[in-house]
């Protein structure tokens, strides 16, 4: 045992040799702060948005029936609920995750503009209009929220940066307008921003506008549409599996998974699974379906508590040793049970994280593989049947190959996921115990000098 926990010790060591000083450029970068810092603070909204769209989205359709006359009851009132109020079920995850990229890009901007001690609200509030103007510009007394949600948020990012930058490098270098001594604090700041916000306007406004002349899109809609570029050949694991780690990296840097890869692995996903329904409504045999690849095996095989099968994590977290994790696992752990993981990518963060992106990609991998070589080899049933991507995984897999060893594979799955991530996770830990120790230190020194 004791040589177990050695050698165990000894491969983590060598490990975070690896990782950590990459790792510590990224913790100590100030516009990589910024980003963590402003995503986190992004995180009720996470959280909010996630339990929302779990009952706005009920994991149920009318006419299921599993036979236990409670559960059937409730999950009917559910299903009901969510239809008939459909409007209102949605509109608390509008408000949040619909349009969080606006909330992040502020969160981001005041970060950074803290950093360089400026004033932190002033940036934010220009940052935010700039990002508005470019990303959803009034047309005909209308604003368009489609680009206002997670798929802004890497444009989001970026305008927060540059614009802070813009700002900055303006009121250093004196390119603004400069107040009598007199003038109340509250006024000379906001005096001192009104030409560097005009700055940064012109730029990002040219920019909008050269894209829209170029390419008939806004930016945020050409940094999407560049993705979407991908004309290959999926039905095969080797490439199922590559676009998957790939999106899950994209993810990783804002780009939101369902406007990635999806515009090419949806439209097969809903022909693959249409086909075997109709295969089996014909006769065919559960085990002898014609596809592998379907919707009900990417979300509940590939997406074992969301995008990276990040349930694994989460159930980490929830026992941490730092209180950020552990704090971030009793949020997250739940709507991830539904396959709902914001507050975890945006709360830990994975989000332009460089430990935890390395997982991110290897675990739904993972799972393809093996789900893939279990179904062609005749271990579990195709899958014929789709629920919601919100349905837990066990009984999403179970309900769509009607096959209870799916369940077990789930499980399994889940062991190899939480493997994969176990010493990523470890090295993060580390790291987020080391700067709360410090921090407490700090806190202490200061109560001691106070006193």
């Amino acid at each position: 045992m004791a040589k177990q926990q050695h050698e165990k010790k000894k491969f983590l060591d060598r490990f975070e040799e690896l990782c950590m000083p990459m790792a510590t450029f990224f913790g100590t970068e100030p516009h990589f702060l910024a980003l963590r810092d402003g995503v986190v603070s992004a995180l009720p909204f996470t959280f909010v948005g996630g339990i929302a769209f779990l009952i706005y989205k009920c994991p149920w359709q009318e006419g299921y029936a599993t036979g236990v006359g409670f559960f059937d009851a409730f999950m009917n009132a559910w299903f009901q609920m969510s239809t008939n109020f459909k409007d209102i079920c949605y509109a608390p995850y509008g408000a949040t995750l619909g349009i969080i990229s606006i909330f992040i890009c502020f969160t981001v901007a005041y970060s950074l503009a803290e950093h360089y001690k400026k004033n932190a609200v002033n940036f934010a509030v220009c940052a935010t209009s700039i990002y508005l103007l470019i990303a959803s510009p009034v047309i005909s007394s209308a604003m368009s929220i489609a680009y206002l949600g997670s798929v802004g948020i890497l444009v989001a990012c970026l305008v927060a940066l540059g614009s802070v930058e813009i700002m900055r490098i303006s009121i250093e270098k004196g390119w603004t307008i400069h107040m009598p001594p007199s003038v109340p604090q509250v006024i000379e700041n906001t005096f001192s921003t009104i030409f560097p916000y005009v700055y940064a306007l012109i730029l990002f406004y040219a920019l909008s506008v050269i894209s829209q002349l170029a390419f008939g899109k806004l930016l945020p809609e050409l940094w999407q549409y560049i993705f979407t570029l991908i004309t290959v050949a999926v039905e095969n694991p080797v490439a199922v599996t590559v676009l998957t780690a790939f999106e899950n990296l994209l993810f990783s840097f804002g780009i939101h998974p369902t406007t990635v890869v999806g515009p090419l692995l949806d439209p097969l996903q809903l022909v693959t699974l249409t086909a075997n329904a109709e295969a089996f409504a014909a006769g065919t045999a559960l085990n002898a379906l014609p596809h592998v690849y379907t919707q009900s095996f990417w979300a509940y095989y590939s997406c074992i508590g969301g995008a990276g099968s990040t349930l694994a994590l989460c159930a980490m977290c929830v026992k941490s040793k730092s209180k950020q994790l552990s704090a971030v696992g009793k949020v997250a752990i739940v709507p991830s049970l539904f396959n709902i993981n914001e507050p975890v990518i945006f709360g830990l963060p994975i989000f332009l994280n460089p430990i935890l992106v390395i997982p991110f990609m290897l675990a739904p991998s993972a799972n393809i593989l093996l789900g893939w070589l279990c179904t062609s080899l005749g271990l579990v049933n195709h899958s014929f049947l789709f629920l919601t991507s919100t349905t837990p995984t066990v009984l999403g897999a179970f309900i769509s190959t009607l096959d209870w060893r799916s369940c077990l594979l789930v499980v399994v799955m889940f062991a190899i996921d939480w493997v994969i991530y176990y010493p990523f996770f470890k090295i993060y830990e580390k790291r987020c115990i080391e700067q709360e120790n410090g921090e407490a230190a700090e806190l202490e020194a200061s109560a001691h000098a106070s006193a």
